[in-house]
């Protein structure tokens, strides 16, 4: 009888990757530094091998080298890459009972996205009670300019960014109504800093006005935008849509506060 080759045999190995994460294992809470010596004993590596790579390591800004102590330890690009997941996780476990109450009182679908590796993704997601449904699902990706959550993160961006994002990632008709000149656009984000809150009308799915405001950090930077589809012209009248904003609004402000935003 045939058998099927297990995932262990059948996973890729690169030796130089393994023996470098092998060194980066070592690390722990209970040993935060270590000399070249010790790294040796807790990976079995030869000093000779493991000296390379801890020094690859160390000019990548995976790890630090104390020239004091002679002793290495994470680096701050470790830091970074945590920080990228930890924000994604921690936002999103914050921000549920915020979009549910958000839901609640609206009675519409509510967005949460966030911009992850120069993309639009869409981390959260509550369907509200009326007939039209957004077709966006929860991990679904997007280019980084596309309709209210697209335009909120990219107006909390530097122009040097917003550029490269252009330039990578063209503007293009989703609809009739999408915005499709780059001075336009760029117009359109300047409002969106201005006023602190994106909307836009049709410019992402037909018939539906987007409304998102900024969820921030403990830096006051732009981590995530959140949004809710309004049928239109359902909700055509301003005083419906400025409640809609202040709800919005309340709720983001409440998520940023819980991340440390004051």
């Amino acid at each position: 009888m045939e058998h099927k080759k297990s995932k262990k045999q059948t996973v890729y190995r690169v030796q130089a990757l393994d023996r470098a994460l092998d060194i980066l294992d070592a690390f722990s809470f209970q040993r935060r530094r270590m000399h070249l010596s010790e790294a040796v004993v807790q990976t079995g590596l030869k000093k000779t091998t493991c000296k390379r790579l801890m020094a690859n390591l160390t000019h990548r800004g995976y790890l630090k080298w104390d020239a004091q102590t002679k002793q290495y330890e994470l680096g701050l690009r470790l830091f970074r890459l945590g920080s990228v997941v930890h924000s994604s996780f921690s936002i999103r476990k914050v921000a549920i009972s915020h979009i549910e109450w958000l839901r609640d009182q609206t009675g519409l679908t509510v967005l949460l996205g966030q911009c992850l590796e120069d993309r639009l993704v869409y981390v959260d997601k509550r369907e509200g009670a009326g007939m039209i449904k957004i077709s966006s699902s929860i991990g679904e990706q997007k280019p980084p300019h596309f309709g209210m959550l697209g335009q909120m993160l990219m107006a909390g961006l530097d122009a040097e960014k917003i550029q490269w994002l252009l330039d990578n990632y063209p503007l293009e008709p989703f609809t009739a109504d999408s915005i499709t000149e780059p001075e336009r656009f760029r117009q359109r984000l300047a409002e969106i800093r201005q006023n602190d809150f994106a909307i836009e009308t049709g410019e992402a799915h037909p018939g539906i006005m987007g409304l998102a405001t900024p969820i921030r950090d403990v830096s006051h930077k732009v981590v995530a935008a959140l949004g809710v589809a309004i049928p239109f012209p359902d909700y055509a009248c301003a005083d419906q849509v400025d409640r809609t904003l202040d709800w919005v609004r309340q709720a983001s402000e409440n998520i940023s506060t819980e991340l440390g935003c004051h």
